[in-house]
C-alpha cells in the first residue's frame, strides 16, 4: 500500500491509496502517543496534539495556530529522553559500551518505508545491524550511497550475512507494475524495478489478481536485488579471501520479505549460487577459484597467507586502526589466467602476472 505525506498548515496527513490516514495522538504523562486511522472512519477520534475530531470536524483557527506552534520537533526530542531513560534504568553504562565501537555481523538492505525498521522487526539492539534503506531495497550498481556502505560493511566491519529485505504493500514495486511516468528521478529509480518484471514478465502476467501480483513482484525484486549483492566486486573480492583463508566464503546473501500486515519475517526460497550457476564463470569468483589449475591455485593461497594488511590513521589524538584489502578483485585477481597458462611469478614476486 503505497504511502504519501502530506502536510498542511503544519498537520500530517497520510494519502493511501484513495484512502486517507490521518495521525491521531493522544497526551498521556506528558508524552504523545501515536496511531493512525482512516480519515474517514466513522468512530470518533483524537486529532493531532490531542485536539478531538469527530467524522466531519475540521480543525479551527485556534486549532491550526496551535499546530503551527509544534514545529520545533519537541515530540521527537521527547521520545529521546523516554528512550535514553529506558536504556539507562537497567545499564547504566548502555551509551558508553554503544560508544566503544560497533561490531555487526549483518548488513541489512531494506526498503525506506517507515513501518519496516529494521532493528526492530527483527528485535536487535543498536549495533548489531548495519543497514542501508532506500524506496523499494534496490541494490544498483552505480549508487555511490549504496556502494560505499558496501565497502565499509564488507571490508572493514566484515561482516558475515547481507540480508535484503523486500515487503509487501511496497510502493514502489506497486509503481512499477505501472504505466505511468512518475517524473524524474523517481522514474529512473522505479525503473530498476520495471527491470525485475522484464525477467519474470510470463510468471507474473499469469497471476489475475493484482494483489496477488503485487505480492509475488516484491519477493521476486528482494531476489534479483539479492542477486545484485552477490555480483558486486567488494562482495566477490571478500569471498574469495575467506573461502581460501578459511574453507568457506563469507559474506552470505540472503533474500527475505516482510509482512506488513502481520509483522512475519520469511526467509525465501532462493540460493545464490543456484540462481548464478548458469553465469558462474562470469560473476562467481570463487567458482572460478574452485576451477583453477594446481599451479594457481598455489598463488592465490599465497596471497591470502596473511591478514588483511592494516593501515593506521591519525584524526586529531585518535589513532583509528582500518583494514585495507588485498588485490583479490571480482572475477579474478589482477592479471592471473585461470585458462590454460599457469600464473607467473612476475610483478616482484607477488605472484601477479603482468596486464
Amino acid at each position: 500500500m503505497r504511502s504519501t505525506e502530506v502536510f498542511v498548515a503544519g498537520a500530517l496527513l497520510f494519502v493511501s491509496g484513495a484512502e486517507a490516514f490521518a495521525p491521531s495522538l493522544s497526551l498521556s504523562g506528558g508524552r504523545a502517543h501515536a496511531s493512525l486511522a482512516p480519515a474517514s472512519s466513522s468512530s470518533a477520534g483524537r486529532g493531532l496534539l490531542g485536539l478531538s475530531m469527530q467524522e466531519g470536524d475540521k480543525y479551527s483557527k485556534a486549532d491550526i495556530k496551535r499546530l503551527e506552534q509544534n514545529k520545533d520537533l519537541s515530540y521527537l526530542f521527547e521520545g529521546n529522553a523516554d528512550w535514553r531513560a529506558k536504556k539507562t534504568k537497567g545499564d547504566s553504562g548502555y551509551f558508553k559500551d554503544m560508544a566503544g565501537g560497533q561490531t555487526p555481523k549483518y548488513l541489512w538492505i531494506g526498503c525506506s518505508d517507515a513501518r519496516v525498521a529494521a532493528n526492530e522487526i527483527v528485535g536487535c539492539e543498536p549495533g548489531e545491524l548495519f543497514v542501508h534503506r532506500n524506496v523499494a531495497n534496490l541494490v544498483v550498481n552505480n549508487d555511490n550511497s549504496l556502494q560505499s556502505v558496501f565497502q565499509y560493511a564488507v571490508e572493514y566491519l566484515q561482516v558475515q550475512h547481507i540480508i535484503v529485505c523486500g515487503h509487501y504493500q511496497c510502493g514502489g514495486v506497486a509503481a512499477s507494475l505501472n504505466n505511468a511516468d512518475l517524473s524524474s528521478p523517481l522514474e529512473e529509480w522505479v525503473r530498476n524495478i520495471r527491470d525485475v518484471y522484464r525477467l519474470h514478465k510470463a510468471e507474473l502476467d499469469a497471476i489475475e489478481d493484482l494483489t496477488q501480483r503485487q505480492r509475488r513482484m516484491v519477493e521476486l525484486n528482494a531476489q534479483e536485488q539479492a542477486l545484485n549483492v552477490y555480483k558486486t566486486a567488494v562482495v566477490q573480492r571478500r569471498r574469495v579471501y575467506t573461502h581460501l583463508r578459511e574453507g568457506f566464503a563469507t559474506p552470505k546473501v540472503h533474500s527475505v520479505v516482510f509482512d506488513i500486515a502481520t509483522g512475519e519475517l520469511t526467509k525465501l526460497d532462493w540460493q545464490a549460487n543456484t540462481a548464478m550457476s548458469k553465469v558462474a564463470d562470469k560473476y562467481d569468483a570463487v567458482a572460478q577459484v574452485a576451477s583453477a589449475t594446481p599451479e594457481e591455485k598455489k598463488v592465490l593461497e599465497a596471497s591470502v597467507s596473511g591478514e588483511y594488511p592494516r593501515r593506521s590513521t591519525v584524526t586529531g589524538t585518535d589513532t583509528v586502526t582500518m583494514k585495507k584489502p588485498l588485490p583479490i578483485y571480482n572475477r579474478l585477481p589482477a592479471g592471473l589466467s585461470l585458462g590454460n597458462e599457469a600464473a607467473s611469478t612476475e610483478d616482484g614476486g607477488k605472484g601477479w602476472k603482468s596486464d
